[in-house]
């Protein structure tokens, strides 16, 4: 048409246009933390295609993860669709001790708050870090702990299907979606 500007897919318009739009929405998408570092992530994408996460486990993800911003506690999702807290050993346990400390606590009242309203369709899974010094039944005992902590602000005990050693360098909770018919 007369007076119309055309747009071939290969002008430097065109072309120019789709990487503006193409960093806009990468900057709208939150990254995820680096492990050890404060933050949350969900996908390799900052969240674009979602965290794989039920809703519910959602909400309690990004609940979490502006309760404990600027903490050291990496909350995020696991590859097989489970909401993970991690806390530092440094701040979870003294060396060779297995009581709560004052900054796990204070995570675990985060936790346990937003636990309970939805302990009926989830259960958790406490990993506990060895010691470098002391193996073996430190990892039971400091499970054992956090568990007992959470009981103790109302998450119910049928609820925690695990305690065991964590994955990574510091306290694990795993919660996941509780399977159909349990």
């Amino acid at each position: 048409m007369p007076g119309m500007t055309r747009f071939s897919l290969f002008s430097p318009s065109y072309t120019a246009g789709l990487l503006c739009l193409a960093f806009a929405l990468a900057g709208c998408a939150s990254r995820p933390g680096a492990p050890g570092t404060p933050g949350s992530g969900s996908s390799g994408f900052g969240g674009l295609f979602g965290s794989g996460l039920s809703p519910a486990l959602e909400a309690q993800r990004l609940r979490l993860r502006d309760a404990l911003k600027g903490t050291p506690v990496v909350v995020d999702s696991t590859g097989d669709h489970r909401l993970r807290v991690e806390v530092p050993t440094k701040h979870a346990f003294d060396p060779q001790r297995t009581a709560v400390k004052p900054a796990l606590a204070a995570v675990l009242d985060q936790f346990a708050t937003g636990f309970k309203p939805h302990a009926a369709t989830t259960e958790l899974q406490i990993g506990a870090p060895a010691d470098d010094k002391v193996s073996g039944r430190i990892v039971q005992d400091r499970a054992a702990s956090v568990r007992d902590y959470l009981v103790g602000r109302g998450v119910p005990i049928s609820r925690i299907v695990g305690l065991g050693r964590a994955e990574g360098a510091g306290l694990e909770l795993l919660v996941s979606d509780r399977p159909a018919g349990k």
